[in-house]
C-alpha cells in the first residue's frame, strides 16, 4: 500500500472511471463503493504481462490455473471453506450472477426477499427480471443493524422462491453473525428455497469479526445456495469483469446449467482472468495491509463524526469500506442528506430510497480513499452543517 497516502484528489481525477468524473471537478465522490488505491503488485504484474505479450485472443479456460480452481484455493484459505471447483462457473460480474439466478431457480411474478436496506443493483436486477420484491427491513437494536428473522419468516409466502442475501451486508457494513445465517438457512429449507448469497466483501472483513460462507453451514443448506463472489472489491478490479457462481450441489448446478445458456453468460478475458488468478493466488499479503489501512480510516471517520458532528449516527463497520451514516437528526428542510450535502457540501455521495426506504434519512460514505480525501470530506461535512445550522432562527 506504499504510496497510497499520497495520491492527491487530482491525480486520482486524472485516472478516469465513474468515480471521479461523474461530476464537477469541484465535487468530491464518495458514492460508489470503488477504491482510490493503487493495484496490488501482483495483479498490475500480471496485467502488464498480457499486454506485454499482446495476448489479446481467446483465453484458454481450460488452463490448469482456472479461476474454479484458485476460488477453491482461496476459500479454503480465508475461511476454512472446502468448495468442489466442478461447480463453478465464472461469470462477468456478481450482477450478472444475480439476474442469471433469478431467472433459472424463479419464474415471471415469483417473489425475491432481500434485507433492506439493501445494494441498489437488488431492486434494478429484480424489477428487470420481472420478478417481485419482498423488502424484510433490517432491526436497529441500537448498537448495529441485525436480520429480522421473525419478519422474514412473515415476509415469505407461497410463491417467494428465492432469499438474496448480501453477506457481509452493503450498505450497513454486517457481518452476519451464525445465528442469523441459521435462521435464514432454516427458513430456506422449511419453504423449499434457494439462497443466492451475494459474498464479494468477504475479503474485508475487519478485526474482530469472522465470515461464515452460508453454503458452509452444512450439506443441507449447501444444497439450496448459490454463492456469488469476486476479487473486485477486496483488489478494486470492478472494470475488469470477472466474477464466479458455487452451486454447493450437482442438482442446483445441474438446474442451473439447464436453465442459463453458457451463451448468454458470455466469456470472461485473459485480462481479467489473469488479474482474478494473482489476486486470488499472490495477494493476501497486500490485501491483509490493505485491511489495515481501511480500518484507521474507518476509525478516522466514526473518530470525526463523535467530534464534529454529533447529530449524525454511525455504527462500527464491521466489513467493506462503506460507512452507512444517518442524517435524521438534521433539520434539512425537506430536502435530502444526499441532496444537502452535494449542494451544500460539494460532496457527493450514495443513499436515500436507492437503498431502499429505511435509506431515506441516510448517506453512505466511502473511506476508500486517502487520508487526506477523507479528512476534506469531513471537514466539508462539517463546514456545511454548522453553517446551515447557524442560519436557522434560534
Amino acid at each position: 500500500m506504499e504510496g497510497a497516502a499520497r495520491d492527491p484528489a487530482e491525480a486520482l481525477r486524472a485516472r478516469g472511471g465513474e468515480k471521479w468524473l461523474r461530476y464537477p471537478a469541484d465535487v468530491l465522490p464518495s458514492f460508489v463503493a470503488d477504491m482510490d488505491f493503487p493495484a496490488a503488485p501482483a495483479v498490475q504484474r500480471a496485467i502488464e504481462s498480457v499486454v506485454e505479450q499482446q495476448s489479446y485472443g481467446y483465453p484458454w479456460l481450460d488452463d490448469p490455473r482456472t479461476i474454479a480452481a484458485a476460488f477453491t484455493r482461496h476459500m479454503d484459505a480465508r475461511f476454512g471453506w472446502r468448495v468442489a471447483p466442478e461447480r463453478v462457473r465464472p461469470v462477468t460480474d456478481v450482477v450478472q450472477g444475480i439476474a442469471a439466478c433469478l431467472m433459472a431457480f424463479s419464474e415471471r411474478g415469483e417473489g425475491v426477499a432481500i434485507q433492506t436496506p439493501a445494494y441498489p443493483p437488488f431492486f434494478v436486477v429484480v424489477d428487470a427480471c420481472d420478478r417481485t420484491l419482498l423488502e424484510n427491513p433490517l432491526l436497529d437494536d441500537g448498537t448495529r443493524f441485525r436480520l429480522d428473522a421473525d419478519g422474514l419468516r412473515a415476509l415469505v409466502d407461497e410463491r417467494t422462491r428465492i432469499l438474496l442475501l448480501c453477506h457481509p451486508q452493503n450498505p450497513t457494513g454486517r457481518v452476519l453473525d451464525e445465528d442469523e445465517l441459521r435462521a435464514v438457512a432454516e427458513l430456506a429449507i422449511e419453504r423449499d428455497l434457494v439462497i443466492v448469497s451475494d459474498e464479494i466483501h468477504a475479503d474485508l472483513v475487519y478485526s474482530g469479526r469472522t465470515h461464515i460462507p452460508v453454503a458452509s453451514l452444512g450439506d443441507e443448506v449447501a444444497a439450496r445456495t448459490v454463492t456469488l463472489t469476486s476479487a473486485t472489491k477486496g483488489f478494486n478490479l470492478a472494470g475488469l469483469r470477472c466474477a464466479v457462481a458455487y452451486f454447493g450441489s450437482d442438482e442446483l448446478c445441474g438446474r442451473f446449467d439447464r436453465a442459463m445458456p453458457a451463451a448468454l453468460l458470455g466469456q470472461i478475458t485473459h485480462v481479467s482472468k489473469d488479474a482474478t488468478l494473482a489476486a486470488w493466488e499472490s495477494g493476501r499479503e497486500w490485501l491483509d495491509e490493505l485491511r489495515e489501512l481501511l480500518e484507521r480510516n474507518r476509525e478516522l471517520v466514526l473518530a470525526r463524526l463523535a467530534a464534529d458532528l454529533p447529530q449524525l449516527r454511525c455504527y462500527r463497520p464491521e466489513s467493506t469500506y462503506l460507512a452507512w451514516i444517518d442524517c435524521g437528526a438534521l433539520p434539512l428542510d425537506g430536502r435530502s442528506p444526499v441532496e444537502f450535502f452535494l449542494t451544500e457540501a460539494k460532496v457527493a455521495f450514495k443513499g436515500g430510497p436507492d437503498f431502499g426506504d429505511p435509506g431515506r434519512q441516510f448517506v453512505r460514505l466511502n473511506f476508500a480513499t486517502t487520508p487526506e480525501v477523507l479528512d476534506r470530506i469531513l471537514d466539508r461535512m462539517t463546514t456545511a452543517v454548522h453553517r446551515h445550522a447557524a442560519s436557522i432562527p434560534a
